[in-house]
Formats: structure tokens, C-alpha cells, sequence
């Protein structure tokens, strides 16, 4: 071999190094990134307070968060859901390829959201995770969720990725796939699929980041002594905002009718309208889901000052699960947590209370 080409060896494998350390210093540049975007300068303040050896209160996490229990199984959805109130929601589009594995299915011929209804309700059942159909409106040149008389060239449908359950499994989305391959040769049309590997790797990677970010705070009311009775529960929660809903618990709402935070009878005994006048309870539970709350922190200020003036009207003492009395500072170290949640949450553009919220927390 000539002294020239032991030299361009030389010249590549310096190169191919070169790549090699450059690609792998990037890749330890984004993790360290990534990890700093779920960091503050506050120790978890949900489980370890700072200058503590063991946590001081017990605020509960929800308990369901992410243990992959048996899922309940999700019908497809072909129409908008009906808000809660009467404004219209601030984000309109349905699927999301930030959680979505989605299917765009092109016809030559416009088909009917009807036929595709039709077309595609056995192959589509029975999944675990949401699926959700939406068809291209050429009028206003964006995809919206499906309506059955209208017709389009041009759909897709979406199988979430990840929800409070887990990731999607890559059986459910290997039968997606097949099920929508099916549904396109059914119409004369063609399905596009993206890769499935790289969808079950984002699950994945969704499911975890969900789980840091997914808490819920509960704090407890009870009474210093004798009972809360039911009218000035009903009366002191009225003039806070809170309704008393048919699943018998009181929850304050936004003017878009997104839950605020709200509060229950301790031992889960629903409130009932027609008994109130009669009711007595021991305790209350209230509680506040952060990544289902729009603007948490702002919400979480609200719930504390409504705790707290509540507490104090009714007589009663504000205490964690441990029965431990939650302090001012105490409030204060949970509202910094919720800044770094909401903060995490954001910089991932899934804004706490947003749709696509309501949905990956489902």
C-alpha cells in the first residue's frame, strides 16, 4: 500500500472519529437539556421538602398515574365532543402529531364521513387507547373532526399514543395499521403509514415524560370539633364559585368550563341536593389536577386562598393525608412545584388544560 493511501486512511478514520464524538457530545448536549427542562432550583417539593430528611406532608399524587392497569377499551370517535360550555374550546384541531399516531387515507373519489363511519366501525373497535377520525374540509383548507354527511377526498385517523394507562401497546398498533390498510382497500383508496417503530419508541418516550409532570394535589379539611353541616358547606362553596355537580362534588369551573379544582365529602359519599339541609360531614377532600388545570399556578393561588378562607369559616384545620397541618410555607413549596411542571409542560407545548392535556391525561 502507498504512502498516499495510508495517509487518506489515516485522514478517514481521524473524520469518521471526529463524527462519531461530535454526534455523541450532541446527543449528551440534548439530554442534559432535556433533563434541565423538568429541574428547578427547588427539591420535589410534592415528596422531599427542602432541609428535610423525610417528606413533611403528604399531598397526595394521584395513585392511578401511569401503573398500566387493565385498560377500559375506547370506541372510535367521529364527531367533536360537546363542550361544557357554550364558548367555543381555544385549540380546535383534534389529532396532534405530538400524541398521535396518525393514518392519512387518500381517495380518488370523495367519500362520505356515513360510509366511512360504516367502512370502518368493526376494524376500528375495541382499542385501548383513543382513536379518532378527522376529514381535509377544502373550504377551509384544514382537517376537522369528522362530520357524518359531510364528504372528502382526503382523511386521517389517529390512534393516541399515550394516556394516564400507559403507552399504546405494539400489538393495538399493528392491528391499527392493518385496520385502516383495510379500510382504504375497502374505499379504493390508499393509506399512508408512518413507521411503527418509531411511533412505539415516542410512546414510549411520551409515557415518561407524562409521568413526571402527572400530579395531582389533595389536601384535607376537618373539623376542629362537632360536624360541617351541609347548608353552609353548600353556601360557603356557592359564593366561592363551586357548583355542586351530579357526580355529588363541587368543582369551580373556567368561563370555557375546564375544571379549576373543586372538592368532595372525605369519605367519597356524594353530595346530594335534595339532602344537603340534612347533611353533616367530618371532613372534605379538596383537590386540584395540575396537568388538567388551565394555568395551574394561577388556579393553585385559588385554591389556596379559597382553602384557606373555607377553613377558616367553617372552623376546620387544613391537614395532608398524614393528618399533618399544611403551613403557609407549605403552600408555597407546592405552588413552586406546579411552576416547574407547568413550566415542563409548556416548553413540550402541551399546555396544562389545553385539549391535547385533557386528552394525553385521560
Amino acid at each position: 500500500m502507498s504512502d498516499l493511501q495510508l495517509g487518506l486512511l489515516s485522514i478517514g478514520a481521524v473524520v469518521v472519529a471526529a463524527v462519531l464524538g461530535y454526534n455523541k457530545w450532541q446527543e449528551l448536549k440534548f439530554r442534559r437539556e432535556s433533563e434541565r427542562s423538568l429541574k428547578s432550583d427547588h427539591e420535589d417539593v410534592l415528596m422531599n421538602p427542602p432541609g428535610d430528611a423525610a417528606p413533611a406532608h403528604d399531598v397526595r399524587v394521584r395513585a392511578t398515574v401511569h401503573e398500566h392497569a387493565p385498560e377500559e377499551r375506547i370506541e372510535p370517535t367521529f364527531e367533536a365532543p360537546a363542550a361544557p360550555s357554550s364558548r367555543p374550546a381555544p385549540d380546535t384541531q383534534t389529532l396532534s402529531e405530538a400524541i398521535d399516531f396518525i393514518v392519512t387515507i387518500e381517495t380518488a373519489e370523495g367519500r362520505t364521513g356515513e360510509a366511512i363511519v360504516e367502512a370502518s366501525a368493526a376494524a376500528l373497535a375495541g382499542f385501548a387507547k383513543r382513536v379518532q377520525w378527522e376529514g381535509f374540509n377544502a373550504g377551509t383548507g384544514q382537517f376537522e373532526p369528522m362530520r357524518r354527511s359531510a364528504q372528502y377526498a382526503l382523511l386521517r385517523a389517529g390512534l393516541q399514543l399515550a394516556d394516564r394507562n400507559g403507552g399504546v401497546s405494539a400489538e393495538d398498533l399493528t392491528r391499527f395499521c392493518a385496520a385502516l390498510e383495510q379500510v382504504a382497500a375497502a374505499a379504493g383508496a390508499t393509506a399512508s403509514l408512518p413507521d411503527r417503530s418509531e411511533a412505539l419508541a415516542r410512546s414510549a418516550e411520551l409515557d415518561g415524560f407524562c409521568g413526571k409532570v402527572d400530579i395531582q394535589i389533595a389536601i384535607h379539611m376537618v373539623a376542629v370539633s362537632g360536624l360541617f353541616t351541609g347548608t353552609k358547606i353548600r353556601a360557603l362553596a356557592e359564593a366561592a364559585g363551586l357548583v355542586l355537580e351530579d357526580d355529588g362534588q363541587f368543582r369551580r369551573r373556567d368561563e370555557l368550563g375546564r375544571v379549576l379544582y373543586g372538592f368532595c365529602n372525605r369519605d367519597r359519599t356524594p353530595f346530594r341536593t335534595d339532602t344537603m339541609r340534612t347533611t353533616s360531614v367530618a371532613g372534605l377532600t379538596l383537590e386540584l389536577d395540575v396537568p388538567r388545570t388551565p394555568d395551574a399556578a394561577r388556579a393553585f393561588e385559588q385554591f389556596r386562598e379559597f382553602a384557606q378562607r373555607f377553613a377558616l369559616a367553617i372552623e376546620g384545620s387544613i391537614i395532608d393525608d398524614n393528618r399533618k397541618e399544611v403551613s403557609g410555607e407549605a403552600f408555597n413549596q407546592i405552588l413552586a412545584q406546579i411552576q416547574v411542571v407547568q413550566r415542563a409542560m409548556l416548553a413540550r407545548s402541551v399546555a396544562p388544560g389545553s385539549r391535547l392535556a385533557l386528552r394525553l391525561f385521560s
